[in-house]
């Protein structure tokens, strides 16, 4: 009785694998084509010799550990397997994949995301997969590395950068469905 029950434990804890997802690039490149910088990603000291002196900047910020970090250890080959399937999937990337997903089944329209079967909008995310299994990086993973706060204000002179033709047409479109 003791092994059956053991047995039972081990096939549930199988059923909750995660699925795999096999990812098509999201970039023209090869893998190999990727070129990945690991030694001295920022030398400070050379930058300062150029007339170049910008640490003081980061210092202010308290990002100095930020940089201690990228002389770490890189796993290459990891590396340029997520980047060359990655894709930014922020809220106008959700509405175009609830958007195809109408175009392709119209007895879609007015379901929720999770009725269609797409995974619904919470926060932006970067998504790729690597070997198969599906790997995000959100934007609270990446602050909670640098030990910053996700939100803030950008200062210096940065502007909008979201200001590309394709965004327009994203957002033509978006305004189209939500009309109807």
């Amino acid at each position: 009785m003791a092994s059956s029950s053991s047995v039972q434990e081990t096939s549930t804890s199988m059923q909750e694998a995660p699925a795999y997802e096999i990812k098509w690039r999201s970039m023209s490149l090869e893998e190999w084509d990727l070129k990945i910088q690991t030694d001295n990603p920022v030398d400070f000291v050379s930058l300062a010799h150029h007339g170049c002196d910008i640490r003081s900047y980061y210092e202010a910020q308290d990002l100095m550990e930020y940089f201690k970090m990228l002389d770490g250890p890189t796993y290459k080959t990891l590396v340029r397997h997520f980047w060359v399937r990655a894709h930014i999937c922020d809220r106008n990337a959700t509405k175009l994949e609830e958007i195809k997903k109408v175009l392709i089944d119209p007895s879609m329209e007015g379901k929720t995301q999770e009725e269609m079967g797409l995974e619904p909008f919470r926060c932006t995310k970067i998504r790729s997969s690597i070997m198969g299994i599906p790997v995000f990086i959100l934007e609270e993973i990446i602050s909670f590395v640098l030990r910053r706060a996700s939100e803030g204000n950008y200062k210096g002179g940065i502007g909008n950068s979201k200001t590309s033709p394709w965004n327009e047409v994203v957002n033509k479109s978006m305004l189209n469905s939500s009309n109807k």
